[in-house]
């Protein structure tokens, strides 16, 4: 039986089509069956490879774009999860490894097995019975009208940790510590270490961020308003009403891995968010 490839692409960029194209041809002449998303076997006329993502069970899912690519495609594809191998053809794409220049590169090195496994937790989170996707990157919950403060109770296993008036209330995994909760002012976690972190958005109370164990169950109260919206990496968004003023937070049972060569979690942070641009 042969092998399933997903291909995931920005169809805005030129060059990432082109990039995709390239890709197919390498993987269809080792045998691999290529799945792709369907704009983009629209654009390349390969209908009969049309997949959408909810459907895309495959060994291998290549993204060709920037992080909300993979966010996008993490949030949609059948769980448990294929490796991503992630072409950066975004702003700054910090998921992303391997450049438009190299991909081709990388997929020889793939199909060699030259390779490691990096494994990122992600964040399960509920309304009431009604589980949401995962999250990658964060779970952010803020109010469905502008400028206006959410109030909301923390708790911790069921005890109560505290309130806080805020603009909203970002939970981020460790791979999400580095996108929208550092800009909140959150801390960046380490990968190897088993949390994440509960960050307000502008608040009006005294709090700080709070990193919590990945063994917490963490739920959000909400207060006044016993409305709001729930927005999970960027993308997915959900309406939440009086009837479920309650959101549960907790570490998930699925993950997210992608095929790494030399980059490592600090040199990402080195190179594209952190500290100096200067190699050490």
């Amino acid at each position: 039986m042969s092998k399933k490839v997903g291909i995931v692409a920005r169809t805005d960029r030129e060059e990432a089509i082109s990039v995709a194209a390239q890709i197919v041809n390498r993987f269809e002449s080792e045998g691999f069956n290529v799945l792709l998303e369907p704009s983009l076997a629209k654009l390349m006329k390969r209908h009969d490879s049309s997949t959408p993502l909810e459907k895309m069970r495959t060994d291998l899912i290549v993204t060709i774009g920037g992080d909300g690519t993979i966010l996008r495609t993490c949030l949609r594809i059948p769980k448990p999860e294929p490796p991503i191998l992630a072409v950066d053809m975004g702003v700054r794409g910090f998921l992303t490894e391997v450049t438009p220049e190299k991909a081709l590169e990388a997929v020889e090195r793939y199909l060699k097995g030259d390779y490691f496994i990096e494994r990122c937790s992600k964040i399960a989170s509920f309304i009431g019975d009604e589980r949401l996707p995962d999250a990658l990157n964060e779970v952010f919950v803020t109010s469905r009208h502008l400028a206006k403060i959410l109030h909301v109770r923390i708790k911790k296993n069921g005890e109560i940790v505290t309130d806080c008036r805020a603009d909203g209330i970002i939970i981020a995994s460790q791979v999400g510590s580095t996108g929208y909760t550092f800009s909140a002012g959150g801390p960046i976690i380490d990968l190897d270490l088993d949390a994440f972190v509960l960050t307000p958005v502008c608040p009006i109370t005294f709090i700080r961020p709070i990193v919590f164990s990945s063994s917490s169950e963490v739920t959000l109260e909400l207060l006044k308003p016993q409305t709001a919206m729930i927005v999970i990496d960027g993308d997915y968004q959900r309406k939440i009403d009086e009837e479920t003023p309650f959101i549960i937070v907790k570490k998930s049972e699925h993950e997210s891995s992608f095929i790494r060569f030399e980059g490592s979690f600090y040199h990402r942070l080195k190179a594209r968010l952190l500290f100096s641009r200067e190699e050490s």
